[in-house]
């Protein structure tokens, strides 16, 4: 059976980065484009390929389950198609689902990348996904059509997806790829254990409540736990879905023979606010959720304005399809938020307060450790290739009593890394610092902007290798703090010596 192929274009965000996690899981291969590191400071809505492999390893659930796909999962330098692969699929993400997901405001100027795309695989069907916030008539009702007069917008956000929507529409009308169009709600934790890629939309607001509850038990405060009350609008509905459902629902539209030209996907369970706010409410121990006109709740202004909205969705595709591929129903009880707070709290509400590693009493076992084994282990293949690229490479020395050096390369394709002589020149790179401020920066305790400005490191190099260096390797040490295994050692410590 020939293995089918994806090219997946658009930032990885809440829905994309678990679609593209799923679909490696189902055989596909996933090519997924990026800009490249010499464009950092561009509007580019491509991610960086170190952000990309980010991101796919947490949807993936670390770098060694990214590593069981490498051969079916591929990073692309710039917009183009790899050559030699056929597609099956185009997937158009240019706008991430939730209003307060990065590189969402930029999702009306990535509009303007789909025709390039469609031309370069003319003939691929083209899969765009869009917001139900994009299709908004003036009566309030989101239909399954393509061509239809949208109301004025009542949020940034509701113009953030009409101008996204407006110009892709636009664009389809002189492109020859067959296409389909597929509008998604907010995206929520995975209705099977709470787990979202990240804390955006509806989680927003849960972490908000949560907070408040915090506070006030903090400062001893009287509060009335019984009933929870919040403004919204109780005989409307918030739109969103479960990750999992989503991804799930549009592989299977993906494998479909007779797929829908367009489709909503919503929950088949989609219930009143005034229901699913109270389900909401129980799962933070309240005893129910009250409609209030003003509340104390900081929640963003796109989030109240949904809140309050009453918008319906025609869902005829939905059923459809969610009868022919036997989805089941979407269940959005207690049950289910105190699952996405347990799941959230974990994460501690995507608040980077995680502890920083003990920085350890440097020697040169550990030199070695890190050298010669974490170092190349986590070292992405785009990254090597972006560094070493004409044959550059990249030497690593230790001042001491007893000076110590590494040589970085790629061979084949693959990070090498030998000892070398400190004495040794090579015409590449070379990174010196003392031993403080090497285990600083490889703990992740300091910066190497902040090392190279304080002169406690010198680089020195060809003026543009050392670019890519710094931007690659600054990304690198923050990304991936060395916290070495407690062993005992028996060699001395080298003492720290003066930074070069």
């Amino acid at each position: 059976m020939t293995q089918k192929a994806a090219y997946l274009w658009g930032p990885l965000s809440s829905f994309s980065a678990p679609l593209a996690a799923l679909l490696l899981q189902k055989g596909w291969q996933v090519h997924v484009p990026t800009k490249s590191a010499l464009n950092l400071f561009t509007l580019a809505p491509l991610d960086l390929s170190s952000t990309a492999q980010c991101s796919l390893e947490r949807a993936l659930g670390g770098h060694e389950q990214l590593k069981t796909f490498q051969d079916r999962f591929r990073l692309l330098e710039g917009a183009e198609p790899a050559k030699g692969t056929t597609y099956d699929v185009v997937i158009f993400c240019g706008l991430p689902p939730n209003f307060d997901e990065a590189r969402a405001p930029r999702a009306p100027w990535a509009a303007a990348e789909l025709l390039p795309v469609a031309k370069t695989l003319k003939g691929v069907p083209i899969f765009i996904v869009s917001s139900l916030w994009g299709g908004v008539q003036p009566d309030g009702v989101i239909p399954e059509e393509l061509e239809f007069e949208r109301r004025k917008p009542q949020s940034h956000w509701e113009g953030v997806c009409q101008q996204y929507e407006t110009r892709v529409l636009k664009d389809l009308a002189h492109c020859e790829s067959p296409s389909h169009l597929i509008r998604l709600p907010l995206i929520s934790g995975a209705g099977q254990d709470g787990r979202a890629f990240n804390i955006s939309g509806l989680l927003t607001m849960l972490r908000e409540l949560t907070e408040k509850q915090a506070a006030a038990n903090k400062s001893g405060a009287e509060q009335d736990t019984g009933t929870l009350k919040l403004s919204y609008n109780p005989d409307a509905t918030l739109w969103f879905l479960p990750v999992d459902t989503a991804v799930h629902l549009f592989w299977r539209i993906l494998e479909d023979g007779s797929r829908p030209r367009i489709c909503n996907l919503v929950s088949t369970e989609t219930t009143l606010n005034r229901e699913w706010l109270d389900s909401a409410a129980r799962a933070l121990g309240y005893q129910q959720a009250e409609s209030v006109e003003s509340d104390s709740f900081a929640l963003p202004g796109i989030l109240k304005k949904m809140l309050a909205d009453n918008i319906l969705v025609k869902t005829r595709n939905l059923f459809e399809v969610a009868g022919r591929y036997h989805i089941p129903p979407t269940k959005l009880d207690q049950g289910y938020f105190e699952q996405l707070l347990s799941a959230a709290r974990a994460e501690n509400w995507g608040h980077p307060l995680q502890p920083q590693p003990q920085q350890p009493e440097f020697s040169e076992k550990v030199a070695r450790e890190y050298f010669e084994h974490f170092l190349p282990s986590h070292l992405s293949a785009a990254d090597l290739k972006e560094l070493t690229s004409r044959g550059t490479t990249i030497t690593f020395q230790i001042d001491g009593s007893q000076p110590l050096a590494w040589l970085l390369k790629s061979a084949d394709g693959h990070a090498s890394v030998e000892r070398v002589e400190p004495e040794e020149k090579h015409s590449g790179i070379r990174l010196r610092a003392g031993t403080s401020a090497i285990i600083s920066l490889i703990a992740g305790k300091t910066s190497l902007q902040k090392m190279l400005l304080f002169r406690e490191a010198r680089l020195d190099g060809p003026p543009l290798d050392l670019w890519r260096f710094g931007t690659t390797f600054a990304k690198f040490f923050k990304e991936h703090p060395f916290a070495p295994q407690a062993v005992k050692e028996s060699e001395p410590s080298i003492p720290a010596g003066a930074a070069p």
